[in-house]
């Protein structure tokens, strides 16, 4: 190899690893802007979430706590059932995936909740209509506490200020009348199996007995 190839070649290295050097340093750069950006929209999504989510908690506080008013001799619900749709221009992909599932699955489950709702109305009556009463108080502290757990997640994931609940606490009134509940309609449903497994046994006792 003469001097003059030698020196085009190591100056054609030179120029290639002078641009791979840029060109990784130019991808590390957009690659670490790319996620900042991602970040910040992440945080501003959340907390628009967290802005909505935070007085739809009181209002199924307020459904929890309705006592609801005489009307026409039947007791008829003084609070409306809320609901909450998200803004379209939000971009969710820049959102944590799990969360981002979890905000996006509350409209179904108030839609859920009220469905279930509907469906006692058909085994309940008035004037009292107690069944879709009690229904109505389980759901949405379901639904409440759903969304006040999911508060507090994104606040976490996200770095925003924690909500101060240092004076009242909606989460005793939510746990009242879901959780309480939830495990008081388990145990339930424990005993009526028992019983009904005790039925069973007594009768296929007395089926042998009689048999032999």
């Amino acid at each position: 190899m003469t001097d003059w190839q030698l020196v085009l070649l190591t100056a054609v290295a030179t120029t290639i690893g002078t641009v791979l050097v840029t060109y990784v340093g130019h991808r590390m750069t957009v690659a670490k802007d790319t996620q900042e950006e991602r970040d910040r929209h992440g945080t501003y999504v959340a907390t628009r979430v967290v802005c909505m989510l935070d007085p739809f908690v009181l209002q199924c506080v307020d459904v929890v706590n309705d006592q609801g008013l005489y009307v026409d001799d039947e007791l008829t619900p003084q609070v409306d059932a809320p609901s909450i749709s998200f803004p379209d221009d939000l971009d969710w992909r820049t959102v944590d995936a799990a969360l981002m599932y979890r905000i996006l699955t509350l409209p179904n489950e108030i839609a859920a909740a009220d469905s279930t709702i509907v469906a006692y109305a058909e085994h309940s009556g008035p004037p009292n209509w107690d069944e879709v009463w009690d229904e109505r108080r389980f759901q949405y502290g379901h639904v409440g506490l759903y969304a006040l757990d999911l508060a507090a997640d994104l606040r976490r994931r996200y770095g925003l200020e924690p909500k101060d609940y240092s004076r009242w606490d909606p989460r005793g009134v939510l746990d009242a009348a879901y959780t309480v509940e939830d495990v008081r309609r388990k145990n339930a449903d424990t005993s009526i199996k028992k019983m009904v497994a005790n039925s069973l046994k007594k009768k296929k006792a007395a089926k042998v007995e009689k048999a032999t």
